[in-house]
Formats: structure tokens, C-alpha cells, sequence
């Protein structure tokens, strides 16, 4: 398929154009005749004028706005607004539509024949008006068309920078849809550097003179030129350097340590056969079986000596503290002489499993909210009791807590009552 040339668009848009004029002076007539065909049946029947005085006087009205429109359009292509005969043009057309509406009684009649009316002096109106900008535009009073930029890639996306390549395009119509977008976004960047310079050089000039004359010398020297002479004098390669050294990887590992390389993976050990081991000799008897010798695989023959458990011991004892020195006589005599877990004989009557519930069940009420640790410490103030028997307490103080927690606290069977009664020896 062949994109088709200028001179035959051209010739294509020439046609188009002949045959819409064509088109649209049939439909004028059409529509003017049925807006006429409605202005004359409503003076007939509401006004009662004779049906050969009725045609032309409302052909008049009908064409009066068209006459006086086209009046004024002949005054605006001169040059002046002609606002006295658009208003007039205006104000018949709409008498117009209004005696069509009124002048009959079926409304959905008369708002046909309205709408008719007013159809006419509409399309009447755009065509006088295309006809202005396109003598407009030939003399160069109205800018060319712009190109039909995307609504979303372009309008959404990017709505300052389209509009800056729309008025680029109405000054240059050469640059056509992307040359636009491409001058808009290099007058964007010419502005930001334009502003960096003139800061830069406005800061420096006032560093030594005062600011009205750092003003004179940004408004004077062409920031342009200065921009081309920095351009062509920069030193790409020291940038480029500076910025590597940056991105060192040495510079970009933490603590400057890069990463071991990968090992690489040991060989497999041989497989030893199982029958060449059973097929050895016999040792002969009364004789001591000498011992086989164990053959070492390639691998752990050529292994070296280093272990990395060796390592790994050496750095968990540079962790842990130095040993301790080994006790004296003195200090195994005091431990010898601290208390053992066993529990020493008591001298209240009954078991302590007894005691610690009796307490429990005189002393806490129903609904204690203690946990057990303060159960544990209020029986063994009660009791007098010393460490070993409160840890030994604690466990008859949570297995009452979980019977009470469960709704059996006073489920003191025939197993407990020998406990809670105090036994007679």
C-alpha cells in the first residue's frame, strides 16, 4: 500500500470541497422550504391572511436573518465587527423560530417547524463563519491549524509541554506534530540552563561588584553563547571519571570488602567396591588378625591440613572469657556447706501438698485474680517457708490454681481429705 502525495490530498481536499457545497445548499433549500411551508400555514390559520399574501411575506422573515447575516459578514471580511447587523440577523431569526412555535395549535407540529427554522439559520451561520477564518488565515491574520496531538500520550501526560509545542507550531508549521514536541523540549531545557547561568554569573560578578552592575552584565552578555563556549570546552572525560570513582564496586561493597569468589566444587570421592572388600583372605588361625590397612581416597590424601574448625574454635574462645582458675579448699568447703535440693524434714504435722492447699482454701476467696507467683510467695510467708520448699510449693500452688480455674475447687474427693486432715501419730 502506497501513502498517497501532497498534490493528490490536495486534489482529494479539492473534491471534498466541491462536493459539501453541493451538499449543503440542497440541504439549505430543503430546510428553508419547510420552515417557509410551516411560517405560511401558521399565518393562514392564526393570523388568517389569504394564502397568496402569506408566501411572501413570511419568505421575507424567513430569508431576513440569512440576508442580513450574510450583510454582516461582508463588513467583518473588511475589517469591522459589523456587531449592529449580526444582533439584527440575531433577533429575526429567533422572531422566526418563536411565530413557528406559536402559530400552531399541535405543539408537536409547531416545535418541528421550529426547530426547522432555526436548523437553517445554524448551519447558515457556521458556514459564513468557516468561510472568515479560512480568509483569515490566507492573509496570515489567523494562525494555521496545529497538529492533532494525543489526548492521553500528550494532553494527560504532559499538558504544559503540549501546549508549549501547540504555540510552537502555531509560529512554525513546518515542524509538524513530533518537530514540535521536540523544539518545546529543547526551549525547556535551553530556559533551565539559561536560569542556571544567570545565577551562577550573577553570583559571581556581585561577589566583586556591587548588585546593579552583576544585574547589567547577566541582562548584557548573551547567556547563549556562554552556554555554547562552556559546551564545547567541557571536559567529558574527567566527568565521566569522577562519576566512575564513585561507582567502584570497592566503593560500593560495605566496609570497602568485596565478596569471596565461589569455590569451586570438590570432585567426587571413587566408589569403593563392596566385593574386592569381601574377597580378602582369611587371617590363619591361632594368629592375630592383622589389621586392614584403610586405603585414603585421592581427595583426603591431597586435603590439607588446615581444618576450618580450627578456625571457628579460635574465634569462639577469643569470644567467650578466660577459664576460671580452679577452686581453692576454702571455696569447696562453702559449697559443700550450701543447702542441697533435698528437703529437709519438716516439723509442721501433715505433707506440705496438705499445708499449701489448706491455706489456699481458708485464705483465697473465690474469683482471686493473683497469679500464681503471688500465691506461691503469700503461702510461703504463711507457712515460714525457705527456697527449696517454696519451689517445691509453687507446683502445688499452680495445680490448685488450674482445679480452681476449672470450676473444682471444692471437689475435695476422699484422695485429698487424708491431706487436709491433720494426721494423728
Amino acid at each position: 500500500m502506497t501513502t498517497p502525495g501532497i498534490g493528490q490530498l490536495d486534489a482529494d481536499l479539492q473534491r471534498t470541497v466541491r462536493r459539501t457545497s453541493y451538499m449543503r445548499q440542497l440541504f439549505y433549500v430543503v430546510v428553508l422550504l419547510v420552515a417557509l411551508a410551516g411560517q405560511v400555514s401558521g399565518a393562514v390559520e392564526a393570523l388568517g391572511i389569504p394564502l397568496i399574501w402569506a408566501i411572501p411575506a413570511v419568505g421575507a422573515l424567513e430569508l431576513g436573518g440569512i440576508v442580513v447575516l450574510a450583510n454582516a459578514d461582508v463588513r467583518r471580511r473588511l475589517g469591522e465587527r459589523a456587531t449592529a447587523s449580526r444582533f439584527l440577523s440575531a433577533i429575526i431569526a429567533a422572531f422566526a423560530v418563536a411565530f413557528n412555535w406559536m402559530a400552531h395549535d399541535n405543539k408537536l407540529l409547531a416545535g418541528f417547524f421550529a426547530g426547522m427554522s432555526a436548523l437553517g439559520y445554524l448551519v447558515w451561520l457556521m458556514h459564513t463563519e468557516n468561510q472568515r477564518r479560512d480568509r483569515l488565515r490566507a492573509k496570515g491574520d489567523l494562525p494555521p491549524t496545529t497538529p492533532a496531538y494525543e489526548v492521553v500520550g500528550h494532553w494527560v501526560r504532559h499538558p504544559w509541554m503540549t501546549l508549549r509545542a501547540k504555540n510552537l507550531a502555531k509560529a512554525d508549521p513546518s515542524l509538524g506534530l513530533y518537530g514540535s514536541l521536540s523544539a518545546a523540549r529543547a526551549e525547556k531545557r535551553k530556559e533551565l540552563r539559561t536560569s542556571a547561568i544567570s545565577k551562577v554569573l550573577h553570583r559571581k560578578i556581585r561577589a566583586a561588584v556591587d548588585p546593579t552592575t552583576a544585574d547589567i552584565a547577566v541582562a548584557v552578555y548573551d547567556l547563549d553563547e556562554i552556554a555554547h563556549r562552556l559546551a564545547d570546552g567541557a571536559d567529558y572525560d574527567g566527568l565521566t571519571a569522577l562519576i566512575a570513582a564513585d561507582l567502584a564496586p570497592a566503593r560500593l561493597a560495605p566496609n570497602g570488602a568485596l565478596p569471596a569468589p565461589a569455590k569451586p566444587e570438590p570432585e567426587p570421592l571413587p566408589v569403593i567396591d563392596t566385593q574386592e572388600q569381601l574377597a580378602l583372605p582369611e587371617p590363619p588361625k591361632n594368629e592375630p588378625a592383622p589389621e586392614p590397612a584403610t586405603e585414603q581416597s585421592p581427595a583426603s590424601a591431597q586435603a590439607p591440613s588446615f581444618s576450618p574448625l580450627g578456625e571457628l574454635r579460635g574465634e569462639i574462645e577469643g569470644i567467650l572469657p578466660p577459664p576460671r582458675k580452679p577452686r581453692t579448699r576454702q571455696t569447696t568447703a562453702e559449697i559443700a556447706e550450701e543447702p542441697t535440693l533435698s528437703p529437709t524434714p519438716l516439723v509442721r504435722e501433715g505433707s506440705l501438698r496438705s499445708q499449701v492447699y489448706q491455706i489456699l482454701h481458708e485464705h483465697i476467696p473465690a474469683g482471686d485474680q493473683r497469679d500464681v507467683v503471688a500465691l506461691t510467695t503469700f503461702v510461703g510467708d504463711l507457712l515460714d517457708l525457705d527456697d527449696v520448699e517454696r519451689l517445691t510449693a509453687s507446683n502445688y500452688v499452680r495445680t490448685w490454681k488450674r482445679e480452681a480455674d476449672a470450676g473444682r475447687r471444692t471437689a475435695v474427693n476422699g484422695r485429698h481429705l487424708e491431706d487436709v486432715m491433720p494426721a494423728k501419730r
